[in-house]
């Protein structure tokens, strides 16, 4: 097997007193499109700007080709020059879209006839071919994160990292970035390392998904991934039939057999139904209760089996040991999420 182009050994992260993030090892293959899941403060972006030498771990170390790297050694500015970040909110200057591509060239001291080659083919790459002239300001979110894709792109990193690349866009324009990244990848060979909330967003891109919780890998395979036939309603929301007697609302529905994924993080489990159409509010029975990095994880027979998310805090305030006894799970139609 070949070198990996990153590898982490026994890296910890702390923020004051508090241990932000805990992995003892993980390695990154060049050429591969990985994805970094988990919900808020699991550790996603921490990692990603420490891979991406924005942060420093306060204990362990990370290497790039097999050589150590940190903010300060001799290799990092070239290290920096073979990779690049694109943010969830990427900064625009107030000038041209042609201007704001060509940045990092200028930075860079490329000449001015390999800059007016590059640019118009980075634009057109992106979807965004006759934007040059446009301000910046005036672009919609897909077509910011669009332009910062292809600032990021003209520098042609061996390493591409992105962090929740489409949260703030719209369904076309998260199509759209979701082909960009899979035609860099197989086109240019590039690494991609991105972090999503979506976990079906994670599994169209890469079988390569590396789970986060409490700053800490997981090796649990991902839950509540179910299919069906969809049924659009009232021209936006919708109906997953799953079986017969399981019907899931969504917030945003498509017209066509669908898959569909519930955060456990996401599902309420409790004594009385929440009544709400904007709430999806399930009857059944408790199976199973582990406990897995602190939290307790609750297996639920809804005639398919839910998996939640709890604390042991919210455990011990209920009874929920009583397997027998009905309880309801409930989470929001905007909270399931379809590929």
């Amino acid at each position: 097997m070949s070198q990996p182009i990153l590898r982490v050994e026994n890296v910890k992260k702390y923020y004051g007193d508090r241990l932000a993030l805990e992995i003892p090892h993980l390695e990154f293959e060049a050429g591969q499109i990985y994805a970094l899941i988990g919900p808020n403060g699991a550790g996603k972006t921490t990692l990603l700007r420490m891979l991406n030498l924005l942060e420093q771990p306060s204990e362990g170390t990370i290497y790039f080709d097999s050589a150590k790297i940190t903010k300060s050694s001799s290799n990092a500015l070239n290290v920096r020059r073979q990779m690049t970040l694109v943010m969830q909110n990427p900064v625009l200057f107030h000038t041209s879209v042609y201007k704001n591509v060509a940045y990092g060239l200028n930075v860079r001291s490329f000449d001015k006839e390999k800059k007016m080659a590059a640019v118009p083919l980075a634009l057109d790459t992106v979807g965004l071919a006759d934007f040059g002239g446009r301000k910046a300001t005036q672009l919609s979110a897909g077509e910011a994160q669009r332009v910062a894709l292809a600032r990021a792109l003209i520098l042609e990193p061996r390493i591409l990292f992105l962090d929740e690349p489409t949260a703030n866009v719209d369904r076309r324009n998260v199509q759209v970035f979701e082909s960009l990244i899979k035609e860099v990848n197989a086109e240019k060979g590039m690494t991609v390392i991105f972090t999503t909330h979506d976990l079906s967003q994670a599994y169209r891109l890469t079988d390569k998904v590396i789970s986060l919780l409490d700053g800490k890998i997981i090796t649990s395979s991902p839950e509540n991934i179910f299919y069906g036939e969809a049924e659009e309603i009232n021209g936006r929301s919708g109906i997953v039939t799953i079986s017969p007697s399981i019907r899931i609302a969504v917030a945003e529905c498509k017209k066509e057999s669908v898959g569909i994924y519930i955060d456990p993080r996401d599902i309420i489990v409790s004594f009385e139904p929440r009544q709400s159409d904007e709430w999806n509010c399930m009857e059944g029975h408790i199976t199973s209760v582990t406990s897995e990095n602190g939290s307790l994880r609750l297996t639920v027979n809804v005639g398919v089996e839910l998996v939640a998310f709890t604390t042991s805090e919210d455990f011990q305030k209920t009874p929920l040991d009583t397997f027998n006894q009905t309880i309801y799970a409930t989470f929001k139609a905007s909270d399931v999420h379809m590929f």
